[in-house]
């Protein structure tokens, strides 16, 4: 009976010395060929590989299911930004007379007001302050970062991404996802380096890891540990 084989898709790389597979998030199995490499090798290559191909697939499986976004059954009662050391309290209120959905910060407060607080609403306003968050907490540590190891920054901008955790693009500009917020210190300082070292190399080569290294030696550790970071991040965030 011939085993079938999973769902993949090929991309040629005309910089790759090797064939290598790949499991993510969004594209699944992915077979990186070098220029020249005979495709009909890799029916038989995925057969040997199927136990950790099977592993790999079953792991992005349950983290994608983790991260798809759901109905807010329960609205936050405080708020833990690990990042910065902090913990808010939320507290709502109804107020009939007014119109919409408001958010005030004080002493460790976030303080809800409006008539009719429905979740999304909440929500948005929650998402809006985290935005900012990012701004005055993490926008600063990612300038005295690169900074400190000389790397030149365009741009910083905040996304709520959902699946990166942080991103650079050709031009320089690093949009930091707001998620960010709920992750310690450490990795988010490793997610910062990580892509400030996409300002001098834009890509996953080995000259990128030695600079990663050279900057975060524990970056393996660290990049194993964000695997599974997704799970701090409160299911409302999504």
């Amino acid at each position: 009976m011939q085993t079938a084989l999973p769902d993949y898709r090929i991309r040629h790389s005309p910089k790759a010395k090797h064939l290598r597979l790949k499991v993510t998030r969004d594209e699944g199995l992915c077979v990186v060929v070098p220029r020249g490499y005979d495709e009909k090798k890799i029916p038989s290559l995925l057969k040997q590989k199927k136990v950790w191909i099977a592993d790999a697939l079953k792991r992005i499986g349950e983290t994608r299911r983790y991260l798809e976004p759901g109905p807010v059954k329960h609205l936050p009662e405080a708020v833990r930004l690990v990042a910065l050391g902090e913990t808010w309290s939320v507290i709502y209120r109804e107020e009939g007379n007014r119109s919409g959905v408001w958010l005030r910060a004080e002493n460790g407060k976030l303080i809800i007001s409006g008539s009719g607080l429905s979740g999304e609403a909440v929500i948005r306003k929650l998402k809006d302050w985290l935005r900012m968050r990012v701004r005055e907490g993490l926008f600063p540590i990612t300038g005295t970062l690169a900074a400190k190891h000389r790397f030149k920054v365009r741009g910083l901008l905040v996304k709520s991404q959902r699946t990166r955790w942080a991103s650079c693009s050709a031009q320089r500009n690093l949009s930091l996802n707001t998620k960010l917020l709920f992750l310690s210190p450490e990795l988010v300082r490793y997610v910062l380096v990580h892509e400030l070292c996409h300002t001098a190399h834009m890509n996953h080569s080995q000259e990128f890891w030695r600079l990663v290294a050279s900057h975060e030696p524990s970056y393996k550790v660290l990049d194993q540990a964000l695997r599974e970071a997704w799970k701090s991040v409160p299911q409302w965030v999504f």
